[in-house]
């Protein structure tokens, strides 16, 4: 009986080792679009003098299969909420700059006076083709303090052809515009709402914290993580950056570990930092699947099933010793 008590041990034990094995991913290669558009840069930072004219210059590629259209237009750059999903046509106090904006339609004019400035232009591009645009800033002579935010777009134009049969595909690029006035800026951010899950059966070991921009002007705020075992060396260093734009709701940022394994005992020491504020703390994770919990209570059950009967059996041997 004995024996056959710790075979079962030794089985589950087994079972319990067999089933931590690493999952492999094979995935297909994707056939190439046919309308598919990139832009550069991605991004602009311009300061804003009133009255200033601002001309810059960005590239957009076809790097699709076929030739098309695009268009080119300036939308807000807003948040709608706290896990900051962009709004690109609410309006706000901060997004003024995307009504200053006009292109140049005349991509090939080399003096001033033959370029013909628009809010929206349209180009026609080849595959493997770059069509450079032209862009102008114009920043009136009253404009508030602070930031000021737009997205310049560059849109595929669908067809009459694809459209007539249902079918549109649209290819959609941004390059995102932060302007500065040169009045007073106001840098003030607030850290809070700092979490960590200290115990989990499934998902990846994740930092969370909420950023306020109390200011007037944008900053990029960042959390990283620190993942150390609790008897070894470090697994992983990982950061992420938050831009946090002013008069938008507080940012819930959220970082994830993305390589956590399915078990483990970590010392996570987490770090989150916005302009001259600073958070940090130090937790221990256990992941321990429900599983594994399934088969650690069935070799517990087993285990003390098996000490009752051993008491029982001892007992029984000096009851027949007594008599």
């Amino acid at each position: 009986m004995k024996s056959r008590i710790l075979k079962t041990i030794m089985a589950g034990a087994f079972a319990l080792t067999s089933l931590i094995v690493p999952v492999g991913s094979v995935y297909a290669e994707d056939e190439k679009p046919a309308v598919w558009l990139q832009i550069s840069p991605v991004a602009n930072r311009v300061t804003l003098n009133p009255g200033d004219e601002l001309t810059y210059k960005m590239e957009v590629d076809n790097i699709g299969a076929k030739k098309f259209k695009f268009r080119v237009y300036a939308a807000p750059y807003s948040i709608a909420n706290e896990a900051y999903e962009v709004n690109f046509s609410t309006e706000t106090n901060r997004t003024q700059i995307s009504r200053w904006v006009s292109f140049n339609q005349n991509a090939d004019a080399k003096k001033d006076s033959e370029k013909d400035w628009k809010s929206e232009v349209t180009f026609e591009i080849e595959p493997d083709q770059r069509q450079e645009v032209e862009y102008k800033v114009s920043v009136p002579s009253d404009i508030p303090d602070g930031g000021q935010y737009a997205t310049i777009f560059a849109e595929s134009v669908p067809d009459s052809d694809a459209t007539s049969t249902g079918v549109r595909t649209i290819s959609r690029v941004g390059l995102i515009l932060y302007g500065s006035t040169t009045g007073e800026t106001i840098e003030k951010a607030t850290i809070s709402g700092f979490n960590m899950n200290t115990f989990m059966t499934s998902g990846k070991i994740t930092a969370e914290a909420d950023i306020a921009n109390e200011g007037n002007t944008d900053f990029t705020a960042s959390i990283s993580m620190k993942i150390d075992k609790l008897v070894g060396g470090t697994v992983a260093e990982i950061s992420n950056p938050y831009p946090v734009i002013p008069d938008s709701p507080t940012r819930h940022a959220t970082l994830e570990w993305e390589d956590t394994p399915v078990f483990g005992i970590f010392s996570v020491h987490t770090t989150v930092n916005a302009l001259d504020q600073t958070y940090e703390e130090t937790k221990v994770v256990l992941i321990l699947p429900v599983f594994i919990i399934i088969i650690m209570l069935i070799l517990l059950t087993i285990i003390i099933a098996w000490l009752i009967i051993l008491i029982r059996k001892r007992r029984a041997q000096k009851s027949r010793l007594i008599v």
